[in-house]
């Protein structure tokens, strides 16, 4: 007979968002959680830019600076950035005005949080995967699940919540729509230097016609080092080849001078860095959080900020939904709206600074401004 659980939210992902709205939840209301992810926590994070507003949201949450590790957090300031011209300027966050800036170690910052989310009463089950989705007509959700060598088993849950990030797994499983607004994906390397001194803690910019390279100290000394283009142009060019990635990279200016003496063991490797907006307007007893919610092209920097605040204020409204205020989701989804459509905005503008090569794919289809979401 196959094991069943019962949970008042299920949430389904166990990145920043989902472990963010965990502990929400947790420390808010008596509903019991439960974290299901596909993975065993071992993906490959990427190093990531955070301003200091971060660590207000991680009060909320009860978790303080002082909580992580001395060497998962680096000190950075302003971006250095060729952008528009081949000379160097800093350049702050399109959404902030911050200079300061810290530069996470993601495996230890993604495992503070579940930490935190497991000693608070959430039960995880990494190496699962849902199979199947049923919507009873009281509206709770029967889940199928499959986990890696303990075999299938299934959860009831009152609420479902999709922090499966930019792939949206749940959303697309249950024909919830989402629109895409370009194709952008990240071809990156970890890179390693002969020299052992410690690195200047700073971050650099530089657009080429392909796209942009972005270039960041992480802790430990180490740096990541990609390339943002779209989809077609990497599959033409066959960027996820070491010897075609390094060919673009010895055509800059100022990039390739920064990596000189670096070393990476490894073929790049390749994520999607769209960005998407996500509608559960029609949804019941559901709900999206961090980048299944909405994504962002990376040159804004909202990817970690955007993760737990999108999930603090979906865990607020899942409360206020369980308490009889049935319009909580619908104010939540509005402000996402509202918070995509400025991004559009302004990521429009920020990409028309740069007008060298208007006759380059990456670029041309950036000249063309997106309409907002209706």
């Amino acid at each position: 007979m196959l094991q069943h659980f019962k949970t008042d939210v299920l949430i389904v992902g166990g990145g920043p968002a989902g472990a963010s709205t965990a502990l929400s939840l947790l420390t808010y209301s008596d509903l019991k959680v439960t974290i299901v992810e596909y993975s065993a926590f071992d993906a490959v994070r990427v190093g990531e830019q955070v301003s200091p507003s971060l660590f207000d949201l991680l009060e909320y949450l009860k978790i303080q600076k002082s909580d992580f590790e001395a060497d998962s957090l680096v000190r950075g300031y302003a971006s250095i950035a060729a952008w528009g011209s081949d000379r160097l300027n800093t350049r702050n966050s399109i959404f902030s005005t911050q200079e300061e800036s810290y530069q996470l170690d993601r495996e230890s910052f993604d495992l503070l949080l579940l930490q935190q989310a497991a000693q608070r009463g959430a039960d995880i089950f990494p190496n699962t995967k849902c199979t199947h989705f049923r919507q009873t007509e009281n509206k709770e959700w029967e889940i199928d699940l499959l986990h890696q060598s303990k075999g299938a088993f299934s959860i009831t849950a009152k609420f479902l919540v999709d922090a499966t990030g930019r792939q949206s797994n749940i959303c697309r499983k249950l024909g919830i729509p989402s629109t895409r607004h370009d194709e952008l994906v990240a071809i990156g390397a970890f890179l390693q230097f002969e020299n052992t001194s410690t690195l200047q803690q700073d971050i650099l910019l530089e657009t080429v016609p392909e796209g942009w390279w972005y270039c960041a100290t992480l802790p430990n000394d180490k740096m990541t080092l990609t390339l943002f283009t779209d989809a077609d142009i990497a599959k033409t060019k066959q960027l996820n080849k070491k010897e075609n990635w390094n060919q673009l990279l010895a055509n800059t200016l100022f990039v390739k001078n920064k990596v000189h003496g670096s070393v990476s063991y490894e073929n790049p490797w390749v994520k999607n860095a769209f960005s998407q907006y996500t509608n559960i307007a029609l949804s019941s007893n559901f709900i999206a959080v961090g980048d299944a919610a909405a994504s962002f092209d990376p040159i804004s920097s909202m990817g970690i900020g955007f993760a737990v605040s999108s999930a603090c204020h979906a865990a607020k409204a899942v409360i206020d939904y369980c308490n009889g205020h049935h319009n909580a989701i619908t104010q939540y989804q509005q402000n996402i709206e509202k918070i995509f459509n400025n991004y559009l905005s302004i990521r429009s503008q920020f990409y028309d600074k740069e007008r060298r090569w208007p006759l380059e794919p990456f670029w041309q289809r950036r000249m063309v401004h997106t309409p907002v979401i209706t």
